[in-house]
């Protein structure tokens, strides 16, 4: 293996979240694909889920204050939640993390 080959590897072992030997011997010695994760897209998810867990904070607390909670919020949380599968399925690919 040439040096080049050699920071090839191990930016694809980076980019999979494993080492060099850890990717090696998955590759080698594993029926699994070895899925490379851009880290950006992680970001990305990461924001918008924070963003819907921030308006799922906001309905709690109004919940706790009145001591009850209208279907309109319930549902509201609903559709978030829904929003929160989309995107982790359509960035992730429906990765099975």
């Amino acid at each position: 293996m040439n040096e080049s080959e050699y920071f090839q590897l191990r930016r694809m072992a980076r980019a999979a979240g494993l080492s060099v030997a850890a990717f090696v011997r998955k590759c080698c010695l594993s029926n699994e694909k070895v899925r490379i994760i851009d880290r950006e897209v992680i970001r990305d998810l990461y924001r918008e889920i924070n963003y819907i867990g921030h308006n799922i904070n906001q309905i709690t607390k109004l919940a706790n204050i009145d001591k009850r909670i209208d279907l309109e919020s319930l549902q509201r949380v609903e559709v978030w939640l829904g929003e929160v599968k989309r995107l982790i399925d359509k960035k992730l690919g429906g990765l099975n993390l």
